[in-house]
């Protein structure tokens, strides 16, 4: 007589495939947003170190009024701009980043749409 064996799901275990596509997934996802952090991470490292060494070239302030944008002038000719928001009496970044292929038409079209130019010291 041979030997047979069957393997009985308990309720409320998954099949182990399962698992590996979830697994799957999650490295995928992985994957990309270390893609983008690696990316976007340089070119704010770039647009904050601008502005220590330049200070703003502009500040435009959010429609909302909340949100200020301080557009500097890289060493490479392209425009960044950092995102502030004031939290209590501290100034913090919201981000910072090069708009599109980095020229001063992509960010003007970019800011216009979301801010105005603000004339005077930051409140």
């Amino acid at each position: 007589m041979a030997a047979t064996s069957a393997t009985v799901l308990k309720p409320g275990k998954t099949p182990s495939y399962w698992l590996l596509a979830f697994l799957f997934i999650v490295a995928a996802i992985v994957v990309v947003h270390a893609h983008a952090v690696i990316r976007h991470g340089t070119d704010a490292e770039a647009v904050r170190k601008c502005l220590e060494n330049k200070g703003p070239h502009q500040l435009w302030r959010s429609n909302d009024g909340i949100t200020f944008y301080r557009l500097c002038e890289l060493e490479d000719g392209r425009w960044g701009l950092q995102a502030i928001l004031k939290d209590g009496n501290i100034w913090h970044e919201k981000t910072a980043f090069i708009r599109g292929d980095g020229s001063w038409k992509a960010l003007m079209e970019y800011l216009q749409r979301l801010a105005t130019r603000f004339n005077g010291p930051l409140p």
